[in-house]
């Protein structure tokens, strides 16, 4: 079946911009819609309406019966909330009549060396990545197109960054993930992959990221880092979950009101 749409645009002005009619915020941005009809030139909003665009004609693809309500529920309504978030989205500093650009995260550069040495390159038969480490990865790909509002003193609700994301461990490790999930998609027979990398992956990952009163990040300001430490942790005392090389099985400790005496053969106390 030949694509209805040619390109991402001729999709955006036919069908996914007609189709979407909410009430667009006036002045008060909270839990209200906003939108720029410049969108174009806001990458992180251009390049989710070519996901949106991909996914839509993969639908048309479908066989199934559900296909449309799928597409509509799972990929179609998640985007365009985050896009027209009037409070933290892409948009957040835009209004029907009136375009403003708004910048990406910004970031420092990660130290050579920060994360080891670059993996070598496998000959594997798998296509080749994309990136061949995760911080490439985020600097060139993920944080271009991340654009959110951040916090300035109020911190509930609000989304707050640091340029030396690198620093922080639970950042990295989801960079990471992420990663492995994009490259995964990129090659995806799915062409639905692509968008459910934003709505699955990308946009909760981001959502505990960039959390400016709980997240990994709450101490810190895109101009300024402060370490955060994580969780801290007594010395295990010696065969308090049972004697090393004891047949009990691992899943059986931990359900009976005292479970150490299961390793010891008694009873629990």
């Amino acid at each position: 079946m030949p694509p209805q749409f040619g390109h991402f645009t001729d999709f955006a002005q036919a069908w996914m911009l007609p189709t979407i009619s909410v009430r667009l915020a006036e002045a008060n941005r909270e839990n209200t819609f906003t939108w720029c009809s410049r969108w174009w030139s806001h990458r992180p909003v251009a390049v989710r309406v070519a996901h949106v665009h991909t996914a839509f004609e993969a639908m048309r693809r479908s066989k199934a019966g559900s296909s449309l309500s799928t597409f509509l529920l799972s990929h179609f309504d998640p985007h365009v909330n985050l896009i027209l978030d009037a409070a933290n989205g892409p948009l957040h500093r835009c209004t029907r009549t009136h375009h403003q650009a708004t910048s990406s995260l910004p970031f420092d550069p990660v130290p050579a060396g920060w994360f080891g040495a670059k993996p070598s390159v496998v000959d594997d038969g798998k296509p080749p990545k994309k990136f061949d480490h995760y911080s490439e990865f985020a600097e060139q790909w993920l944080l271009p197109v991340t654009s959110v509002k951040i916090a300035a003193n109020n911190r509930e609700g609000q989304y707050t960054w640091c340029r030396q994301w690198w620093r922080h461990q639970s950042v990295a490790i989801r960079f990471a993930g992420l990663h492995a999930c994009f490259e995964a998609a990129v090659n995806a027979e799915d062409k639905m992959a692509m968008s459910a990398l934003f709505v699955r992956h990308i946009d909760p990952q981001l959502r505990y990221i960039l959390d400016a009163a709980n997240g990994p990040l709450h101490r810190c300001r895109p101009d300024q880092h402060i370490d955060s430490p994580g969780l801290t942790s007594e010395r295990v005392p010696a065969n308090w979950f049972g004697a090393p090389g004891s047949a009990i099985p691992i899943e059986a400790l931990g359900f009976a009101p005292d479970f150490r005496a299961l390793a010891q053969g008694g009873e629990p106390q």
